[in-house]
């Protein structure tokens, strides 16, 4: 955590014991590993419903670990890579299993995701379940550009947005909380394929994949359907709160795109595991680097196509970077910052 990520009103991301003092702290050094060893134990046997009684004591002891350090508990993205991804036609039917947040206290990763949990039967998260009556969806990006000059630095940039059902508004790193609310659309709506998705048409959407592609797509023709069809499912995925099996059935979409290439076993630039879908879009390679555990977008990056692209004083290779959106974090809020006064 730096000065530039730290934001107002987050009390929805901050609302744990210790929040004040972490707030204080500014940087937070990492947990030994020793902690980290003890709070994935706790973890796996979280997982294990036979583990009864040895589970609450191996997460009471990632506790004290974690408190030995001096590190707050945390609900933090286990970084380790999965041990295997179902093949993407059953994808919408693998949700995770349960993660108690005592065995999880003692992980203190940076980049947080909510935790998801199987309740009563029904597959939901925690974030999804209170979306619903939350009325704002707040995420945190960090922005990586590459310059036009081969000699300076990339630009870096924090952001943190609010949508709402009647408009967005964004906080990026001068710290001025701006409206971004498009005015020609009278309110927050996905666009896709042309055709305008608002916050209330989420839960009425289809989550059988074919109906939901034909929905999305409708009488939309012409070779740009691929790539406008990639980039609204991109926008669904990483910005709006969509329900689980909306999020399974718009990813089963996405990997059927003529053109999109699927590799399992990627990571994105922190380290977090995930599945990186593929779009050539004319000099570009765009990718989405997705959790398919909770189908939420990790990182979204463009890279250069072909060697020799020209980007201002530079010849590029094939694979470069050009620009990448790593999502920290995404859930739902009950509050939003008020708007910086004009000056």
């Amino acid at each position: 955590m730096t000065g530039q990520d730290t934001h107002t009103d987050d009390g929805a991301l901050l609302d744990f014991p210790g929040a004040g003092r972490l707030r204080a702290a500014g940087r937070v050094a990492p947990p030994s590993a020793d902690v980290v060893a003890a709070a994935l134990a706790a973890v796996r046997s979280a997982a294990d419903p036979t583990a009864g009684a040895h589970q609450a004591e191996v997460a009471h002891q990632a506790e004290r670990a974690s408190r030995a350090e001096g590190v707050d508990p945390v609900i933090g993205l286990e970084r380790e890579p999965a041990a295997g991804i179902v093949p993407a036609r059953t994808w919408r039917r693998r949700l995770p299993v349960l993660v108690s947040a005592a065995a999880v206290a003692a992980i203190a990763l940076g980049a947080t995701f909510q935790p998801w949990s199987d309740s009563g039967g029904e597959l939901v998260s925690p974030a999804a379940e209170r979306a619903g009556t939350a009325p704002y969806w707040e995420v945190r990006t960090l922005q990586w550009n590459r310059t036009l000059d081969r000699d300076q630095r990339p630009d870096e940039s924090y952001e943190t947005i609010w949508v709402s059902r009647s408009g967005t508004r964004g906080k990026p790193s001068n710290g001025l909380v701006q409206d971004y609310t498009r005015g020609d659309m009278g309110g927050t709506v996905w666009v896709i394929c042309g055709k305008p998705v608002g916050w209330d048409d989420l839960r009425k959407l289809p989550t059988d994949p074919a109906a939901l592609r034909s929905r999305l797509v409708g009488k939309a023709t012409g070779d740009s359907v691929p790539e406008e069809l990639f980039d609204g499912i991109e926008d669904l995925l990483a910005r709006s709160p969509a329900q689980p099996e909306l999020r399974a059935a718009l990813f089963e979409v996405l990997t059927g795109i003529p053109g999109a290439r699927v590799t399992e076993r990627a990571k994105d630039s922190t380290g977090r595991a995930g599945t990186v879908v593929e779009l050539y879009a004319d000099t570009w390679r765009r990718q989405l680097i997705i959790d398919t555990k909770a189908f939420h977008v990790l990182e979204t990056v463009d890279r250069a196509r072909n060697d020799g692209l020209a980007w201002g004083s530079q010849q590029l290779r094939s694979g470069d970077v050009i620009h990448r959106t790593t999502y920290l974090s995404v859930g739902p809020a009950w509050q939003q910052p008020p708007l910086s006064p004009l000056t």
